[in-house]
């Protein structure tokens, strides 16, 4: 069953609930009030007629002959009961006789008035009763009243079947407009479900496409509620999906580069090597000969080792292979010039103050970048260190807007620089160590006039 359906059911059967509750306890206090109405006039009019009777009883009591005092006892009975509506009846007798009974039931007997004629203690006690009976309903409430030592009993008898209808149709109107209330609910409710749950909808939708590829999908909810905020997130999520599948596609992509170019580059160095080694096992050379294949072999397998060291190097560059902290410009300075002792080609100006970084690998990246401008050509190679950052800027036959999109790949190699010694690794390796010192490694180049690459320190992390 769909989530719709279950808060339609549910919302429904609560709001049904809460109607029968409502109408019954309204029509349980309506039907009490209506009755405690009715009750307590027709107990007034019964409290007024015995009262009339006392009132009279010793004018009654004073006649001697029983005919007369039954004869008044019949008057001040009618006299009290001439006023009344045409929905209260009474009843007068005594015993088995009755004096008088305009309602048609032997009420006497319905409320068993004084049946112990004996107890004289029952006697003045109020009786009263509903009574159901061929289609119509009664409210009855008599009296044992003491007379000239007889028992009268003395009832009034209300029809109150009226009554009894109005709350049936109270009822019933509770009943068709709870029907009618509901109805509206169940079909007000749908179009609103509906409506509000439109974005579950859209999110099954979307979640569906992007598990066939389409990342790329969007959900356009309006509104600051908890769906738009869902539907928000899953947009964000929809596009870190998008993002990560990009990154790792591309990662593939950069894999299977890698893996090309490393079997290209390991090609050239395996062929010699194994071409030399044939022919002195072989074939028959002069001295000369041996030693020169002998030379070219040990040319290729230290060419095979720097390539196996570049990568070693690269892959192991990570965070918690290096420590950063504060290096004075002026023993950078001296460790570099002694490095590069001898060559008139680089130009070294370094500002006094500090950096702070991993010494080795900043002394790893400058003299990459100073190798990499030799081989690009150039003849002279100015070196700035500053406590903001290093430059190295040559003027060498700089790079060609193409190869500028491919520099920092591994292997890459441009045209340019194909017939030089090298494997594409020094820039790749140059920008992990900028990344590791939180920084980025920046290149402005034009063809035939040199190359300028910069790196900026973070001011918060690296300078002091």
């Amino acid at each position: 069953m769909k989530l719709r359906s279950r808060i339609t059911i549910g919302t429904l059967g609560f709001l049904l609930i809460s109607l029968t509750l409502c109408c019954t306890l309204m029509i349980y206090v309506s039907k009490k009030n209506m009755l405690n109405s009715t009750t307590s006039y027709t107990k007034t009019e019964l409290e007024k007629l015995v009262a009339n009777f006392y009132t009279n009883k010793s004018d009654i009591e004073s006649t001697v002959e029983e005919l007369t005092a039954e004869t008044k006892l019949k008057y001040y009975f009618f006299k009290q009961t001439q006023y009344s509506d045409s929905d209260t009846e009474y009843v007068l007798q005594c015993g088995d006789e009755i004096i008088y009974n305009d309602s048609g039931l032997d009420a006497p007997t319905i409320l068993g008035l004084n049946e112990d004629k004996s107890n004289i203690e029952m006697q003045g006690e109020t009786k009263s009763d509903i009574v159901h009976t061929e289609g119509a309903d009664y409210y009855i409430c008599g009296v044992d009243i003491n007379i000239n030592d007889r028992i009268y009993q003395v009832c009034i008898v209300r029809d109150i079947t009226e009554l009894y209808r109005q709350i049936y149709r109270m009822i019933a109107l509770c009943v068709g407009i709870g029907i009618v209330i509901s109805l509206a609910a169940a079909v007000s409710m749908i179009v609103f479900l509906k409506k509000l749950l439109r974005p579950l909808e859209q999110l099954k939708d979307e979640a569906d496409a992007i598990s066939q590829g389409q990342y790329q999908r969007q959900i356009d909810v309006k509104g600051k509620d908890e769906l738009a905020s869902l539907s928000h997130s899953f947009n964000t999520m929809a596009k870190a999906v998008e993002s990560h599948i990009a990154e790792v596609e591309e990662t593939s992509e950069a894999r299977n580069r890698l893996i090309h170019a490393l079997s290209h580059e390991m090609r050239t160095p395996v062929t010699a090597i194994c071409g030399y080694a044939y022919s002195l096992r072989n074939m028959k050379l002069t001295d000369a000969q041996k030693q020169e294949a002998l030379k070219f072999m040990d040319i290729e397998a230290k060419r095979l080792g720097s390539l196996s060291g570049k990568l070693t190097a690269l892959v192991g560059l990570t965070a918690d292979k290096i420590e950063l902290k504060d290096i004075e410009l002026e023993e950078l300075k001296k460790h570099l010039e002694m490095i590069w002792q001898g060559r008139d080609d680089i130009f070294l100006t370094v500002e006094n103050g500090s950096i702070r970084g991993d010494k080795d690998m900043l002394v790893m990246l400058i003299t990459n970048l100073c190798d990499n401008a030799k081989k690009a050509g150039a003849t002279r190679i100015e070196v700035n260190i500053t406590g903001n950052g290093i430059s190295v800027k040559d003027n060498g036959r700089g790079i060609s807007k193409e190869d500028m999109k491919h520099i920092f790949e591994i292997f890459y190699q441009g045209d340019a620089s194909r017939n030089q010694e090298g494997f594409g690794l020094g820039l790749a390796l140059c920008q992990r160590i900028a990344e590791l010192h939180h920084s980025k490694l920046c290149v402005e180049s034009s063809l035939q006039e040199g190359s300028i690459f910069s790196l900026q320190f973070s001011y918060n992390s690296l300078m002091t």
